[in-house]
């Protein structure tokens, strides 16, 4: 799994004035007259970026259709509109009016990369959705202020302060270099390692490099040169693997740490000797080790097969739009919205979230993975909840 903005169904033909029908699921024992409330999924459906898009849809049609299995009250049941963005700015907007002439849909989860969010925050704000950011940890997102966005991840800055507190915990005489380009994933990442790596005392800097013109080894001596101890990575492992590498082939000897861009199967196929024993951060909790979920990960599993990043936190967005409307008995998308904004605490598959002013979970949290030949292998929390034991 590659990184796509943390990180990332069927195609809607909305460009040509067309979306997939919303579509909810009716079991036995429920009355055929229900109302429907629907949710909309915004995101990549199509191109390069499909498979993502379509996993964070098979997260919220999981959702929606365990809501309506068990759960389903008698007054209405959930459905699932999805959106082609195409990975086009101006569909992405144009999306949300699409959504919003449906009067079903109370809400919307979106999109997958973080242009493609920007360019519709406008829109959903214009149009009154509540939106839920599933998968995109840009501090951008959050930054310009709209009241009706609420994000599931840690975002880019929080990440990297995260990691820093958990990573050298313990540790002395620490020199850490933050290593990142300046393309659209890392430096915030880094920003926040290095700001919370100085807080505690520690000392520490950071590297941009440009993307599009960087020799790895040219690089290796540039960080090398300042002779650190510990070496975070702040990018995707398609950019930033090389490094690694050619650091270890320069000399280098202590310590790696990784953003979650790096939280995928190249990492542990390309760069696994390379970064071995290495932390590698993720945004994704180890769903066998949540107690409060075992029932909802089996019933997922039997949908999905195997359960991804993106679609995992496709469900907990379908999840906190359905406890909101259940919470504040919502069913329009003002009455959704003013639930939301009300505060309190949801439970979902991949975390407890209660949000700031801003949109930002009050409590965020990442995950610390070792990197092995054999694959990841959890090893603690940033902040130690009890969400997992």
């Amino acid at each position: 799994m590659k990184r796509r903005g943390f990180i990332a169904a069927a195609a809607a033909t909305a460009a040509s004035g067309f979306a997939a029908p919303a579509r909810a699921q009716i079991f036995p024992g429920q009355p055929q007259y229900l109302q429907q409330l629907t949710i909309a999924v915004n995101v990549t459906l199509s191109g390069p970026l499909q498979k993502y898009g379509q996993e964070v849809v098979k997260g919220v049609q999981a959702a929606v259709d365990e809501q309506n299995r068990f759960n389903a009250p008698i007054s209405h049941v959930w459905g699932l509109r999805q959106l082609d963005d195409r990975n086009d700015p101006a569909l992405a907007g144009a999306n949300a009016n699409v959504a919003a002439a449906d009067f079903s849909v109370i809400g919307m989860i979106g999109n997958l990369t973080a242009p493609m969010t920007l360019a519709a925050l406008s829109r959903y704000a214009n149009v009154g959705f509540a939106v839920i950011v599933p998968t995109v940890t840009a501090d951008a997102v959050t930054r310009r202020g709209y009241h009706n966005v609420y994000r599931l991840p840690a975002k880019d800055s929080t990440a990297g302060r995260l990691f820093a507190s958990a990573a050298l915990e313990g540790k002395r005489g620490v020199n850490a270099i933050a290593v990142s380009f300046d393309g659209d994933y890392g430096s915030d990442v880094a920003s926040g390692f290095v700001d919370r790596a100085k807080t505690e005392h520690h000392t520490a800097q950071s590297l941009l490099f440009p993307l599009r013109s960087t020799d790895p080894a040219a690089a290796a001596r540039t960080v090398l040169d300042r002779s650190p101890n510990y070496i975070f990575l702040a990018g995707k492992t398609s950019e930033m693997g090389s490094i690694a590498q050619a650091l270890r082939t320069a000399g280098y000897t202590g310590e790696f740490g990784a953003s979650d861009g790096f939280y995928n199967s190249d990492t542990i196929a390309t760069y696994s000797k390379a970064l071995d024993g290495a932390y590698v951060a993720s945004p994704m909790p180890p769903i066998d080790r949540v107690p409060s979920a075992v029932q909802l990960v089996t019933d997922f599993e039997r949908e999905v097969s195997q359960i991804t990043t993106q679609s995992a936190f496709g469900y907990a967005a379908a999840q906190l739009l359905i406890a909101a409307a259940q919470r504040g008995n919502a069913t329009t998308r003002q009455s959704l919205l003013f639930s939301l904004q009300s505060a309190g605490t949801f439970t979902t598959l991949v975390g407890q979230f209660a949000f700031n002013i801003s949109g930002d979970p009050l409590i965020p949290n990442i995950y610390l993975y070792t990197v092995s030949s054999d694959g990841f292998k959890f090893a603690r929390p940033a902040i130690r909840t009890g969400f997992v034991f």
